[in-house]
């Protein structure tokens, strides 16, 4: 009975994990008085001075650049440009998070006593001798008003990080005093740290409907393709 049991576990764990989509989910603030582009030249430098040199930057950059010139903007290339758009990037060092997880144990040896298999009675009883009295077992602890866990069970506890990552993204006429013309941050939350890896999926959020409704916040999830 048990070995049954526990291959429909397996079949529905497999199933499970195969209709499982994995994605990038991010949240978009922008702030913005930018007019419809018109061939504008721009040039993409970092907002802090020590990522000058960079080749994450670059990299970033590059992701960025290939974005806007998809609106309709062009390199500058040398040349003067008409914008400047400046980057900011980052992820924090996480948050650690203890959660709950139910039950751990197994509800078909030592976790489970009753209705279904009870080494002491075998296969016939549908109660249990508890505390000097019988009363009817509960499958697994799934509940239990008496707020026993089953014998071989206890609480489960999971302890994760997850980290927030960020890209900040302004853009502004040449020259010095200018007045922004786009200010906008996207960020995401995951257990994975590796910037570079969520980065393609956040730039891919952030020009969602860009240039977006000035002072407005979207929720964007970009799913990730299967390998």
């Amino acid at each position: 009975m048990g070995n049954i049991y526990k291959i429909i576990f397996i079949i529905v764990g497999f199933g499970l994990l195969a209709s499982c989509t994995q994605s990038v989910r991010s949240n978009v603030m922008r702030f913005h008085q930018l007019p419809a582009p018109s061939g504008e030249k721009i040039v993409i430098v970092p907002m802090n001075p020590a990522n000058n040199g960079s080749i994450e930057f670059a990299d970033y950059a590059t992701l960025v650049g290939n974005a806007l010139g998809r609106f309709g903007y062009v390199p500058a290339n040398g040349d003067e440009a008409d914008l400047v758009v400046e980057l900011d990037y980052g992820v924090d060092e996480g948050q650690r998070t203890v959660r709950s997880t139910g039950m751990y144990g197994s509800m078909f040896y030592g976790g489970f006593y009753g209705r279904y298999y009870n080494p002491w009675y075998g296969f016939r009883s549908p109660y249990f001798y508890r505390g000097g009295f019988y009363r009817r077992s509960y499958l697994g602890g799934m509940y239990d008003p008496f707020g026993y866990y089953p014998i071989g069970m206890g609480p489960s506890y999971r302890t994760y990080t997850n980290y927030t990552r960020h890209l900040k993204m302004v853009i502004k006429p040449r020259g010095e005093g200018t007045q922004n013309l786009y200010e906008g941050q996207v960020t995401s939350t995951g257990r994975n740290n590796r910037l570079h890896e969520a980065m393609p999926y956040m730039v891919q959020a952030f020009f969602t409907n860009f240039p977006g409704v000035s002072g407005a916040s979207e929720r964007i999830t970009i799913e990730i393709p299967e390998s």
